[in-house]
């Protein structure tokens, strides 16, 4: 009893400090097919709009993003788009190449009842450093796991 209650008070802890809005594991990185990209998409924490969690799909994959989660995802090589269900024109178009990965950071405003998304295509130096505050939400890896 007293362990999950330290448990609990260390998981409380956790999201005051560190914003972890969403409870899962923290960010691992994945290995990149040779012949596909893989795609983070990520949002973090933001008390204000927490209670926004818009349907995304970028590629072939959709998920209700929360704030402070992130997915990852394997993808074919060519067009990605990623758009929100709340708002037709919160879209972000990029090439996705063999081999490669790529950072797409959600921001969700209260701008309105469903909330203002925007989509932005970062560098992994800046995408990796943000995301590490992220927690993995979705469906588990089908992937091996290290």
């Amino acid at each position: 009893m007293t362990r999950n209650l330290l448990a609990l008070t260390a998981g409380a802890v956790c999201a005051v400090l560190a914003g972890c809005g969403v409870e899962g594991e923290a960010y691992q990185p994945r290995p990149v097919p040779v012949s596909k990209s893989v795609i983070y998409l990520y949002r973090p924490y933001n008390f204000y709009s927490a209670t926004i969690a818009p349907m995304v799909t970028c590629g072939q994959e959709s998920i209700e993003m929360e704030a402070g989660g992130y997915y990852s995802f394997v993808n074919d090589s060519g067009p990605v788009t990623c758009a929100a269900t709340n708002e037709a024109s919160a879209q972000l178009k990029f090439d996705a190449h063999p081999g490669q990965e790529y950072y797409v950071k959600e921001e969700v405003s209260p701008g309105n009842l469903a909330g203002r998304t925007q989509f932005t295509l970062m560098n992994s130096e800046g995408g990796r450093t943000e995301i590490a505050s992220c927690r993995k939400q979705g469906m588990p890896d089908t992937g091996s796991h290290h």
